[in-house]
């Protein structure tokens, strides 16, 4: 017998195949099949046209768009005529009379319009190949001013370093000085001490007066302390419950809840009387503020009093329309 050829039995190839190589059945024919949109390969009726050149009349731009900056007057280029050649850069005396506000304005305005110069003395070197000495100047004049406002800035950076350095040698002798002035004033210079005191409490601590002008920091915190501190030392003089108060805190207010309740206070010596009661009253539940969370909580105070504020300011406002309003119907 001859051996049979595996390789040309057709029952092995059948066997071999498997769910994967399997041709697929043909799909059922499917009803209510969408129609395609596009027929046929092309429009008969096209017609090309020639192309629509870019133009100025041919693109619009919004009004607002940010890269106006870049343009004078929305000017796509100004001739030499145009250009202020006139004017010269700020000197430095001048600029030392500005404030900070003012010399952050002029450097943007002074940057602007080097940008605009830019842009325009790359097209009149590249695109018309001109001259471009007129623009090169008057940017030449605006850097000028640029790096004289720098100038007149690191002055004033090197001034208050000076002066923080100098202040730092004196400041333990200047807080004392005011301090004894301010305990020693009597009972009719109240007010002006006070003020005095508001004064003191921002050059050293940077408290201002204006809730929303204050950066909660560890200075601002130290310095809620040593303004509560002051305060009682002052009324202590002048009552016995008071200075038992003092006393009883070891001549200084270590707690910020505390200070914060001190310090807004009215100052006045029955109004620091109240605010000491308060304290006790804390003390005696076990309220106190950690060291660690100082920061924060000072920070929620100052919050809850910048709302309680502005309500009253709302409060008042509402009041006064509603008796302006009375008035005028009276009037009729």
């Amino acid at each position: 017998m001859f051996p049979a050829n595996r390789g040309l039995h057709t029952s092995a190839k059948a066997l071999a195949r498997t769910r994967f190589t399997k041709p697929k059945p043909k799909p059922p024919k499917r009803e209510n099949v969408r129609l395609p949109t596009q027929r046929t390969h092309h429009n008969n009726d096209l017609k090309i046209t020639a192309p629509i050149p870019p133009a100025a009349a041919n693109l619009s731009c919004p009004d607002d768009h940010p890269l106006w900056q870049f343009f004078s007057e929305k000017k796509f280029l100004r001739t030499p005529e145009e250009l202020d050649s006139l004017s010269r850069s700020w000197t430095i005396p001048e600029l030392r009379r500005k404030s900070f506000n003012d010399l952050h304005s002029l450097w943007y305005t002074c940057l602007k319009e080097r940008n605009v110069l830019a842009r325009e003395n790359h097209l009149v070197l590249f695109n018309f190949q001109a001259q471009t000495e007129a623009y090169e100047n008057v940017s030449e004049n605006i850097r000028t001013t640029m790096w004289r406002i720098r100038h007149v800035l690191s002055e004033r950076d090197w001034a208050f370093r000076i002066a923080s350095e100098n202040f730092a040698k004196e400041k333990e002798a200047f807080i004392s000085s005011f301090e004894k002035d301010f305990l020693e004033a009597p009972i009719n210079e109240d007010e002006e001490m006070f003020e005095s005191l508001q004064r003191f409490q921002y050059a050293v601590y940077g408290i201002s007066e204006y809730i929303d002008e204050n950066k909660v920091d560890r200075a601002f915190v130290d310095g809620l302390k040593a303004v509560a501190t002051l305060k009682l030392r002052k009324f202590a003089l002048r009552n016995e419950n008071i200075k038992t108060f003092l006393e009883e805190s070891n001549d200084a207010i270590v707690d910020a809840g505390e200070s914060f309740l001190l310090y807004t206070s009215e100052n006045t010596e029955s109004a620091v009387l109240e605010a000491t009661n308060a304290v006790r009253e804390l003390r005696e539940s076990g309220s106190s503020v950690s060291r660690y969370d100082e920061l924060e909580t000072v920070q929620e105070y100052m919050n809850k009093l910048a709302e309680a504020q502005m309500a009253k300011v709302s409060e008042a406002e509402i009041q006064l329309k509603e008796e302006t309003a009375k008035n005028d119907a009276n009037l009729l």
